[in-house]
């Protein structure tokens, strides 16, 4: 990994950059520091990269979880953003992670603490002192690349490597930081595992009839468990001597009982480990069932999987809301995605569930608004009738749908996709994104939404009335993120001199992308051919009132850190018409890191604030992705909330009278008011009265 750590020009402090992931923050200090390279030995958490410097406070950008450990046990963690007292004179090594790294102080001799001012943690120590800020990137990649052919058989023993990517084979797992990437898939003539990702030994496996539908759908738990998968006449789990079998009629939904079923339990069995912290599911479960956590956490990973499923499933329903589901076709062409999807722990459904097709035609709402305004279309010519696939609901915010047709409703990635947002080059400055509006009849909208991140740069670039050729040379120019405001038909997006065909595009620098025009998707979909990693696009006609809140919405999830399956979700949730628009590529991805590590979507309604004496109700939803994957830890800094494990779920909780100001005070947090997604830079107390 190669960060970079460097002086801040216009506050004390330094800017840590990780050149590989494209990342940085900002680490605030009450005084002038010059870093100097130090050494990671000492560190009880692994570290990539060492520097020293002498300060009495270090200050993050935003609210963080702050856990101390002393000799290698952890000691404390807070809370809330009530201070800390001060801990005994020792030395300690502080996790004070930012979103966009793992950040570990150490200091020597030293009583520190911890406060939360102005939205930002504060570690405190009573007198300047040197302090080792060890750091560990995020970036992940597969280890290693497996060829297997056509025949099911081999596709087992492929899959079979997966576990090996698992940092731990301990509860610990469960933690997003220690699941690394499975192997990347080839298909080739002959199998090939190299040495370096061969099966782990766990002593766990998993049967199944030798299916492409049967390997896909129970290659999560394959995964997860750090299982093999081996040919049998009926599913089931085998492990230290022990049996459980799966349903033949309905696998999925098995496969995912079981694995909300152990990685629920592995959520609170952690804490008999180095962060033996109560959560909201460790209080939950102890309600249901009495469990010895530190004897299942020191088992062997097939002692405790055998003993995870005797314990009832009623002890851990409900519990943990999972975030993704994919629908993948049964082939053998679709086994190179399943790496990617199994690095977000998506549950797989193969063959996919289809739900029905429909047959988009513009309807007069969507042609023509109340107010005369046009669609963003321009044709005068009938549209092409546009079949699409409506994939079952899926149980869960996310999905992708990877198999023949244009789904709704969903994402619809490539493996190519995958590929270039896992491995796409980042860029150490800050975000750039290029908004064009190519028909002024079409109201423009707020660009400064695009800029929502309260502490990254983001260059906006607008652009008016592009020619063909100008909008091709935006198109081959690289840039983060593109927005294209104005009309689209089959032929192309239109232009003052015509229409510019994405299809005749050999490459394009664009990394994401917002086609915000009538049935963009042919248009979208040939961007990602030419390179692009993913964007939205349209599948029919969409008036221009519904597109230029649509557009605003997006820019301003996306700002913030939003992965694009949260930000389709949160359209649905707004009752926006979400069903004429869709992903390309992976909807988890996202074009840059949360502010606060966690996407999470506060929702209030002004008649229930209205009526709420006391505390505000608020519906607090969560999207799981990436860095700030399932698992992790959420800390609420200003609701009446319990920590909590990091899922999908929506707590209904409330905001105090007493938090209300600092609430709002705070930049950069999305809040679904009424319909409308707004940050609280632009909200206030008054304006709920």
């Amino acid at each position: 990994m190669t960060f970079h750590v460097d002086v801040l020009d216009e506050e004390h402090g330094i800017c840590v950059r990780d050149t590989v992931e494209g990342e940085q923050f900002p680490l605030y200090t009450d005084r002038a520091v010059d870093p100097t390279p130090a050494s990671t030995d000492g560190f009880t958490m692994p570290v990539d990269t060492a520097v020293a410097v002498e300060a009495r406070e270090l200050r993050m950008p935003t609210f963080a979880n702050v856990i101390f450990w002393r000799d290698g046990e952890a000691i404390h963690r807070t809370e809330s953003g009530a201070p800390t007292e001060r801990l005994p004179q020792g030395t300690y090594e502080v996790d004070f992670s930012p979103p966009d790294a793992k950040l570990y102080v150490r200091v020597e001799d030293a009583a520190p603490t911890t406060r939360f001012d102005d939205g930002r943690s504060v570690l405190e120590t009573e007198a300047a002192t040197r302090v080792v800020l060890g750091i560990r990137s995020h970036h992940e990649t597969p280890a290693g690349t497996v060829t297997t052919t056509e025949d099911p058989r081999d596709l087992m023993a492929a899959v079979s490597t997966f576990g090996s990517a698992l940092k731990t084979h301990s509860p610990d797992r469960s933690w997003p930081t220690l699941r690394g990437h499975p192997p990347a898939i080839e298909r080739g003539d002959t199998l090939d595992i190299p040495p370096e990702v061969a099966a782990p030994q766990t002593g766990v496996r998993i049967e199944v009839p030798p299916e492409y539908g049967a390997i896909y759908t129970v290659a999560p738990l394959v995964y997860y468990l750090g299982a093999t998968v081996e040919p049998g006449s009926r599913p089931r789990i085998v492990a230290a001597g022990r049996s459980r079998d799966l349903c033949v009629d309905a696998l999925t939904e098995s496969v995912r009982s079981i694995l909300e079923h152990v990685f629920t339990l592995d959520c609170a069995v952690r804490t008999a480990g180095v962060y033996p912290f109560r959560t909201t599911v460790v209080t939950a479960l102890e309600e249901r069932v009495e469990l010895d956590y530190q004897r299942l956490f020191e088992l062997p990973l097939a002692e405790r999987t055998a003993e995870y499923l005797e314990i009832p499933r009623s002890a851990t329903e409900g519990l943990f809301d999972w975030h993704y589901t994919a629908d993948v076709e049964a082939d053998s062409a679709y086994a190179p995605v399943l790496p990617y999807l199994l690095d977000d722990l998506a549950l797989v459904r193969s063959p996919p569930r289809l739900a029905s097709e429909a047959d988009l035609t513009p309807s007069p709402n969507a042609l023509q608004s109340t107010d005369g305004a046009l669609a963003r279309s321009a044709s005068t010519a009938a549209p092409t009738l546009r079949s699409v696939v409506v994939p079952e609901d899926a149980g869960t915010p996310g999905h992708s749908w990877v198999a023949p047709g244009h789904a709704v409703r969903a994402s619809n990635p490539t493996v190519g996709s995958f590929r270039r947002d896992l491995s796409a080059s980042a860029d150490d400055g800050a975000l750039d994104v290029h908004v064009v509006f190519n028909d002024a009849r079409l109201q423009q909208g707020d660009v400064s939404l695009f800029d929502s991140h309260p502490y990254r740069e983001t260059d906006v670039r607008v652009s008016h009335d592009l020619s063909t050729a100008e909008l091709r040379e935006a198109l081959y120019e690289d840039v983060d993120y593109f927005h294209f405001v104005g009309h689209v038909t089959d032929s192309g997006m239109m232009c003052p001199d015509g229409a510019l065909d994405t299809r005749t595009l050999a490459r394009t620098g664009v990394k994401a992308f917002f086609l915000n025009g009538c049935r963009s998707y042919e248009q979208g979909r040939a961007l990602l051919t030419a390179g692009a990693a993913g964007g939205f696009v349209t599948v029919d006609d969409v008036a221009d009132d519904d597109a230029r809140s649509v557009g605003e919405m997006a820019a301003t999830l996306l700002g913030v850190g939003f992965p694009l399956y949260g930000i389709l979700d949160a359209l649905e949730l707004a009752g926006t018409p979400a069903d004429r628009y869709t992903i390309l590529g992976d909807g988890q991805s996202n074009v840059r890191q949360s502010h606060s590590n966690v996407s999470i979507l506060h929702e209030f309604d002004t008649d229930a604030v209205r009526a709420a004496s006391g505390a505000w109700p608020v519906s607090l939803h969560h999207y799981p992705h990436r860095k700030s994957g399932i698992g992790g830890m959420s800390a609420y800094s200003h609701t009446d909330t319990s920590s909590a494990v990091y899922d999908a779920s929506v707590r209904e909780t409330t905001l105090p009278q007493s938090a209300l100001d600092e609430f709002f005070a705070d930049s950069g947090i999305p809040v679904l008011v009424d319909g409308t997604v707004r940050l609280t830079d632009d909200l206030s107390v008054e304006q709920f009265r």
